[in-house]
């Protein structure tokens, strides 16, 4: 009888820890297991989740170009929490290469601007497109590769 409860344990033990009925994650999704604020490399169509179920997913990109000629090119992600789920957009333009990396890096910056008589004047501007903020997590655009991935910075901000 003992030996019997041994077998039943043992393929118990087997059958439950097997890989056939173990729960995988689906091979275009990547568990993190990470601290936030690390940089984050994101590819099309894959989905990435956090430990606190928060996830990420790069959907497609996208591009315009305005009648000034400037491109916006953007990488459009669904992020999900709580069954709750949104689109947001993440972008570059065409003319980033003249801003300098705080403009790039920050949020809200100042600048100064020299106007054509000598004077200057500060201008506060926010850099939106690069940014997004939802559901108490902060996401920030770093490296963008058209129709290859994203680099993201995601910082829990609660």
């Amino acid at each position: 009888m003992n030996i019997l409860k041994k077998i039943c344990f043992l393929i118990h033990v087997i059958l439950f820890s097997s890989s056939i009925y173990g729960q995988k994650t689906p091979s275009h999704q990547k568990a993190m297991e990470m601290k936030y604020g690390t940089i984050i490399k994101v590819k099309t169509n894959e989905t990435i989740v956090f430990e606190d179920n928060l996830s990420i997913t790069l959907e497609s990109f996208s591009h315009k170009t305005s009648l000034k000629g400037i491109t916006k090119a953007s990488a459009n992600i669904t992020l999900n929490l709580q069954q709750e789920e949104i689109l947001q957009f993440l972008s570059v333009y065409s003319n980033d290469h003249l801003k300098s990396e705080k403009e790039l890096n920050s949020f809200e910056y100042t600048k100064t601007i020299k106007q054509e008589d000598g004077t200057s004047v500060s201008v506060t501007s926010q850099n939106n497109a690069r940014f997004t903020f939802w559901k108490g997590y902060q996401i920030q655009l770093k490296k963008f590769e058209y129709d290859r991935f994203i680099k993201i910075i995601v910082t829990k901000i609660l």
